[in-house]
């Protein structure tokens, strides 16, 4: 699968963007900003977008989120460690990771999201993931 990656977390970014890789996942990024995850996915459009909530320079995932559902249906999944409630805001998103998460559930959670939006029934959750539903 192909996955956009948007954390403004340096460290995170990195073990996040090696984790997918190293399950056979192809990463878009990872990049800290929703202008340039704009400017990838003009370039490359993935199959699904992690984004943090709180982004670099002040930018807002769920806004972000919002403007990838409008331009390209691109489906999302929120990593965040602050409670919020993006589902309201961002209908096309799938769900959240909450953080800290284990790379175990960030691969895990990516392989529900890919069976949902192949129209199978998904796996059983990993614990820290939570799924809103199929998506817009």
């Amino acid at each position: 699968m192909r996955i956009l990656v948007v954390e403004d977390e340096a460290l995170i970014a990195m073990m996040l963007t090696d984790d997918l890789e190293t399950a056979g996942h192809e990463v878009i990024g990872p990049v800290a900003t929703a202008a340039a995850a704009l400017t990838l996915c003009e370039a490359v459009l993935p199959d699904l977008a992690l984004l943090d909530v709180n982004l670099a320079g002040g930018d807002n995932g769920v806004a972000l989120a919002c403007d990838l559902f409008a331009r390209w249906h691109l489906p999302v999944v929120f990593a965040s460690s602050k409670p919020v409630n993006v589902l309201q805001e961002a209908p096309a998103a799938l769900g959240i990771i909450h953080k800290p998460y284990r790379t175990e559930t960030v691969l895990r959670s990516v392989e529900v999201v890919r069976a949902v939006l192949d129209g199978r029934n998904p796996p059983d959750m990993p614990a820290g993931f939570e799924l809103f539903s199929s998506g817009a």
